[in-house]
């Protein structure tokens, strides 16, 4: 491309077109940044840019931009699949591990990528190229990765992945009381300090291994459309979130579990208390869980 259809494409694209990258995620959001995108927990979705450069062979302004998004386009979608792949799934497992031992999976969400959706306005650079974001949500990687069938109702963690941030912690219930009488809305399990990990699955256990939530416990849908739990830096805030507001319990976790430290672990004490909570059954069933991470 000659330099005066360069400057032509700089100046009268850039005057015509406001642009800007996808607004960031707010404060309170658990977000991930790796080297190819961002991954975001608790708007449950991935986000990464692409850029496009200008070819040289362009016969014209008009047909120079639409190769060069074009372009961006295609490299923001292969970032994204690199982004998705970093994504935890459960407390041993990321979406990567399963793209590569099975075939199907990873040709299903590389499939679910190719639907990612453009944010903000095409961007031109000082350079003539241009960048395009792109998003995908989780929801529908989660509805590839997790299994059609529930787990056993009775299932139980291995105690050697389970790691305490004060074993004497667990000696007393850790549970704030609701805000109102009556059945409680949601769970707020209070999870800073402990190094908790956000991912796709995550589970309950206590410190004898039991898996107070986690599959079995909800309906598959529940878990793909919502989420299993949400994701929150803001105490406060979170006990507003529609997931669990009106009448939510918080709970202090002891520990993690799992080698990607995504469970959360409570005390003996505490899961018997709030098993006892009128409301707990719905609140586990329907998914309105939230876990403050730091």
């Amino acid at each position: 491309m000659n330099r005066k259809l360069q400057l032509q494409l700089l100046t009268g694209l850039v005057a015509l077109t406001a642009t800007a990258l996808a607004q960031s995620a707010p404060a309170w959001a658990a977000t991930e940044q790796n080297d190819f995108g961002q991954v975001d927990y608790s708007q449950r979705e991935v986000t990464a840019t692409g850029i496009g450069a200008v070819p040289a062979n362009a016969p014209n302004v008009g047909a120079a931009r639409a190769n060069a998004i074009r372009a961006a386009r295609v490299d923001a979608l292969r970032n994204l699949i690199e982004a998705v792949k970093a994504v935890r799934v459960d407390s041993e497992t990321t979406v990567e591990n399963n793209m590569v031992t099975n075939d199907i999976i990873r040709t299903r969400v590389e499939a679910n990528i190719r639907g990612a959706r453009q944010v903000g306005d095409v961007k031109y650079l000082s350079d003539s190229s241009v960048e395009v974001t792109m998003v995908v949500p989780m929801s529908g990687i989660m509805d590839v990765m997790l299994p059609a069938t529930a787990a056993s109702a009775d299932a139980t963690a291995d105690l050697s992945s389970i790691t305490l941030s004060d074993p004497d912690a667990a000696a007393e219930p850790a549970v704030a009381a609701p805000p109102a009488q009556g059945p409680i809305t949601g769970l707020i399990i209070d999870a800073r300090g402990l190094g908790l990990k956000p991912s796709m699955s995550p589970q309950i256990l206590t410190q004898d291994g039991t898996v107070l939530y986690g599959p079995g416990k909800y309906p598959r849908s529940f878990a793909v459309n919502q989420g299993v739990v949400g994701y929150h830096k803001d105490p406060l805030a979170a006990a507003s979130d529609s997931r669990v507001a009106g009448n939510p319990v918080t709970i202090k976790g002891i520990g993690t579990g799992g080698s990607l430290s995504t469970d959360v672990v409570l005390s003996a004490a505490t899961a018997q208390q709030i098993s006892a909570l009128d409301g707990f059954g719905s609140a586990i069933s329907s998914c309105r869980v939230m876990f403050i991470l730091d």
